[in-house]
């Protein structure tokens, strides 16, 4: 299965034409059916919009095809999220020390 195959695969489990697909990306029209038809490289740009629109599927299965289909490779973004709360979470002592002043 190479990165087509997984994109239609995608469509089918998401129940949606091409063209559908196409405007939840903010992609232009055709861009994808061209690349699917032809089976032409597929844009930065449209690899970002479907791990944005569509989290479920992994950049490493997209990409590569690792069966880790619905795998979170969002464990980074957890990482930087968590690092994200718990400054946040210093900020706010720091905060209540000053009021407590």
């Amino acid at each position: 299965m190479n990165i087509h195959d997984r994109i239609r695969k995608i469509l089918s489990e998401e129940n949606l034409s091409i063209s559908e697909f196409e405007r939840n990306l903010g992609v232009g029209q055709n861009s994808i059916s061209t690349c699917l038809r032809r089976t032409s490289s597929i844009g930065h740009n449209v690899l970002v919009a479907i791990k944005k629109n569509y989290p479920r599927y992994s950049f490493d299965w997209l990409l590569t095809g690792d069966d880790n289909q619905t795998g979170d490779d969002n464990q980074s973004d957890t990482k930087e999220i968590i690092s994200g709360l718990l400054q946040k979470l210093q900020d706010l002592e720091k905060d209540l020390k000053r009021l407590e002043e």
